[in-house]
């Protein structure tokens, strides 16, 4: 068991009218200073408070979201990983930037949130783990009006209960946990909740969460190395909290009204729950009050390790909803968790290792009981009969029908030894004849080698008959298994001269007259008919805007890529030149005596090599950002590219189908197949690995809504 505190990070949303006379914040020390000067109005005797100081671990201004996520969730992660729960949510005002925290922006891959960031790096982390079997299940709940609804669900259904385990662990009963074997379908997952989830607009937030939601992946470990019936449960929550809000600043009205006060309702009762746990002295905390800290009972002050994020606005007008989230998240600092790891052992798999030991427990004690009685023992060699028997248990156990032979005494092992030779000598017998390849499966025996004599009317004959069965002593031979009758070449070519002169209304060998299949006319018509050279001039003329975007884009890619080979080879050389200043440094420290190296003492030489150091490190830091950015911008240019194809061969078939008066459905079926196929297929080399899982799943979840809207 793991005590820790709630780590409590404060993320600074960007503005072009930050307070600055009133908000003094430093990241070094994580300190933010309010100071609001008092209303003169209110007269000489005035208790209005003026300063507010706060500390927090870490205060974060302007910062990338691969920055979040590396302070936030890479360690709460790794923790999950090593078998202890998980939180990490964020609180704020509406507007603050919750959302975008955790889930980020779906128009570009490169401002993901915390939630596809943690997915990707879960499985990363998955596939370097070989001595562990992990299964990943994914759930996706909201708590909307304090009604919980589950967003994997087909219906959306609210059939779901808040049950605790004997552990004080919280199981939601009804709640749907999908499993995900992979990247693309965790993420599909999170995709498709979030188009499920209910937003809404106000004055403050154009897409206002109006739901709290919470992202479950569920870890179910085993070990590979130790027993298998030991396994780990385990969970990360991924928690976005909707925004509190003043009613008098969003313009709420109507249902959005409702809506804002069960959220400001909950998130007082998160609040107090919060209080309750920083007081020693309290006995009770009320989890029950609300759906949401009853949730997240396990999550704060119970089994996890947890990470808050408060989100503020510093503007001149929020600065009382700022004081406020510095407040709460001031009292959350003060919470502290005890996590654990969650063992189970699985009872079906020891009743099997326990039926295991008992069957061979029993075997040892009969055999002891045989060598002990040796009156009992039989020196006998095997009978034929009993020889053939221990032939077919060695052959059973060779091809895996059986899994342990049962071991009566040692007279049957040796027996058994022998079958397993035996049966080895003759696998090697039968390779030595090519009647077996590499890996002891049957060789596929070759079409029979025919010769055909040029002169006219001469039967082709076949060049051997069978197969030597072994090269000791005397075979009849083995005919091949798909030996077959030798048909005349002559014969063959007259059957297909008939066959081309047969018109669609004659009647076949088999008396048929039907007509020729309309699909079948059609196909004639279309081969009569040269689509390339059409294609042609349809791109010069009604279809020459998609075809210059697709030059265009083309061009341009192939400028980024060109810029990207560049920008990534000055990287690969600053790395080179880092490398060598670094050893010049140690190289220099390696000279030093104990005295000089306790008091920290450098020449000017390795003052300059460390100078030199700290440049390197930024502009490669630089420079790798422009290769993040050019990677983000090639993936852009490639979905623009396939945009405009896919758009180029519709027009296209839109005008073919008008000009020849072709069913649409016939003339796209192939052509649209190998685009969809062109726009799912994207190269490696363009973009990074984990960014492919993304867009797939971002495409595969977009189509399933179109499809819902379509019906």
């Amino acid at each position: 068991m793991v005590k820790s505190q709630v780590k409590v990070l404060v993320r600074v949303r960007p503005t072009n009218t930050f307070a600055t006379k009133n908000i003094k914040i430093d990241e070094q020390t994580g300190h933010i200073n309010i100071n609001i000067p008092k209303n003169e109005s209110h007269g000489v005797v005035n208790h209005q408070q003026e300063n507010w100081s706060f500390k927090f671990d870490k205060v974060l201004m302007n910062t990338p979201q691969e920055v979040m996520y590396e302070y936030v969730a890479k360690d709460i992660l790794a923790s999950t990983l090593e078998g202890y729960p998980g939180t990490i949510f964020c609180y704020g005002q509406t507007g603050a930037g919750k959302t975008f925290t955790m889930s980020g922006s779906s128009l570009d891959y490169k401002y993901r949130g915390l939630m596809p960031r943690v997915i990707t790096s879960l499985f990363q982390d998955i596939q370097s783990r070989y001595e562990q079997s992990i299964t990943v299940r994914c759930s996706y709940l909201e708590i909307y009006n304090e009604i919980m609804y589950d967003l994997l669900s087909s219906d959306l259904s609210s059939n779901i209960a808040i049950n605790e385990d004997g552990k004080g662990m919280i199981v939601m009963k009804g709640l749907t946990q999908k499993i995900c074997n992979n990247e693309e379908e965790a993420l599909s997952c999170l995709f498709e909740g979030e188009t499920n989830r209910t937003i809404a607009q106000h004055r403050m937030n154009s897409q206002s969460s109006r739901s709290h939601a919470v992202f479950t992946v569920h870890l179910e470990m085993r070990s590979r190395v130790e027993s298998t019936e030991k396994v780990i449960y385990t969970k990360i929550n991924l928690v976005d909290l909707a925004g509190s809000e003043r009613t008098k600043k969003t313009g709420s009205e109507g249902q959005t009204l409702v809506e804002a006060n069960y959220i400001n309702k909950s998130l007082s009762f998160l609040e107090q729950v919060v209080i309750a746990l920083g007081e020693k002295s309290r006995d009770h905390v009320p989890y029950r009050q609300s759906k949401l800290t009853n949730i997240l009972k396990d999550s704060i002050g119970g089994n996890s390790k947890t990470v808050m994020v408060a989100n503020i606005w510093p503007e001149q007008s929020n600065l009382e909803e700022t004081i406020s989230t510095l407040r709460f998240a001031t009292r959350m600092t003060k919470v502290s968790n005890e996590a654990s790891i969650n063992v189970h052992l699985d009872p079906q798999l020891l009743i099997k290792k326990y039926e295991r030991e008992i069957k061979d427990l029993k075997q040892e004690l009969a055999m002891h009981d045989t060598l002990g009685n040796r009156g009992r023992i039989n020196y006998e060699p095997y009978s034929p009969e009993q020889q053939y028997i221990q032939q077919q248990i060695a052959k059973k156990y060779l091809s895996g029908e059986v899994e342990d032979i049962d071991i009566e005494s040692l007279r049957q092992v040796k027996e058994l030894f022998i079958q397993f030779r035996n049966i080895y000598r003759n696998m090697v017998k039968d390779v030595q004849n090519n009647n077996y390849i590499e890996g002891l499966s049957p060789k596929k025996p070759q079409e029979n080698p025919v010769t055909l004599d040029s002169s006219p009317g001469h039967r082709a004959s076949v060049a051997r008959v069978g197969v030597e069965e072994y090269k000791q002593g005397f075979g009849i031979g083995k005919a091949l298994k798909n030996a077959k009758a030798v048909v005349p070449t002559e014969n063959i070519m007259k059957w297909e001269d008939k066959s081309e002169e047969t018109s669609p209304t004659s009647p076949n060998k088999f008396g048929d007259t039907r007509q020729q299949a309309p699909n079948e006319q059609l196909a004639k018509k279309l081969d009569n008919i040269d689509r390339n050279q059409i294609f042609l001039e349809f791109k010069e003329k009604e279809g020459k805007e998609y075809n210059d975007s697709i030059i265009s884009n083309i061009n341009t890619l192939k400028e980024k890529k060109q810029e990207i080979k560049e920008t990534s080879d000055l990287c690969h050389g600053l790395k080179d030149e880092m490398e060598r200043y670094k050893a010049l440094i140690t190289r220099k420290q390696e000279t030093k005596n104990q005295d000089e190296i306790q008091q920290g003492i450098i020449d000017e030489e390795e003052y300059h090599y460390i100078k030199d150091l700290k440049d390197l490190k930024r502009k490669f830091k630089i420079e790798s950002e422009k290769v993040k950015e050019l990677k983000s911008i090639i993936l852009m240019i490639n979905q623009n590219i396939q945009q405009s194809k896919s758009m180029l061969v519709q027009r296209f078939e839109e005008f073919f189908q008008k000009r020849y008066l072709i069913p649409l459905h016939v003339s796209m079926a192939d052509d649209s197949q190998k685009e969809a196929e062109e726009v799912d297929s994207i190269q490696d080399e363009d973009v990074d690995a984990d960014a492919l899982a993304y867009i797939r799943a971002k495409k595969k979840v977009d189509f399933i809504q179109k499809v819902k809207k379509t019906k």
